[in-house]
């Protein structure tokens, strides 16, 4: 299954997940200077609002930062970040909790490849493999991460090596996580 096929997938399990659970979609705190074209529906009485997956159009790319970085990202981290707008999706893998990292917006786009970029450099000043990370853990520190060099997902402390591999691809690590 592609990696863009299994996204659609975790967030639709994610959603129904949730409704099952809540009696409705995903929830998100809103924010009127941060929308997101997959809020559906009106602000509750807590001001929150319900989000859905909705594809970006056009796909979001990492190529620009790639080249300003003297990279190469894989087609599937650029599917990961630029096929859908959406909140976080909440999994487990290894025993690991994760939060998923999505794209709200295309604001959210830029943002994510600013930090990306922060990520990168921190890595080479350290003298580490590069990284991209996609997700968080229930550990402050500890991130779900991409090796550039090698597509594989790991486990990494911030500021530190990867030190757990959890799928050799972004699309193993995709197929082995259990939504929440």
């Amino acid at each position: 299954m592609s990696v863009a096929k299994r996204l659609v997938q975790l967030h639709q399990q994610f959603s129904e997940k949730t409704v099952q659970n809540t009696q409705k979609r995903p929830l998100i705190m809103h924010d009127e200077h941060w929308p997101s074209p997959c809020e559906v529906g009106e602000v509750d009485e807590q001001g929150y609002i319900q989000w859905q997956s909705i594809l970006q159009q056009p796909a979001g790319t990492l190529d620009d930062l790639a080249k300003a970085l003297d990279i190469t990202f894989s087609s599937e981290l650029n599917t990961l970040y630029g096929h859908l707008f959406g909140g976080n999706i909440f999994a487990s893998i290894d025993g690991h909790q994760i939060e998923l990292l999505q794209v709200w917006n295309k604001d959210d786009f830029d943002l994510l490849q600013q930090n990306i970029t922060g990520h990168v450099l921190m890595k080479r000043k350290l003298k580490q493999p590069e990284t991209v990370f996609i997700g968080l853990t229930d550990q402050d520190d500890l991130l779900v991460s991409v090796l550039i060099d090698t597509g594989e997902v790991c486990l990494e402390y911030v500021g530190k090596n990867t030190h757990h591999v959890l799928a050799p691809t972004i699309e193993a690590f995709l197929q082995a996580l259990e939504v929440k």
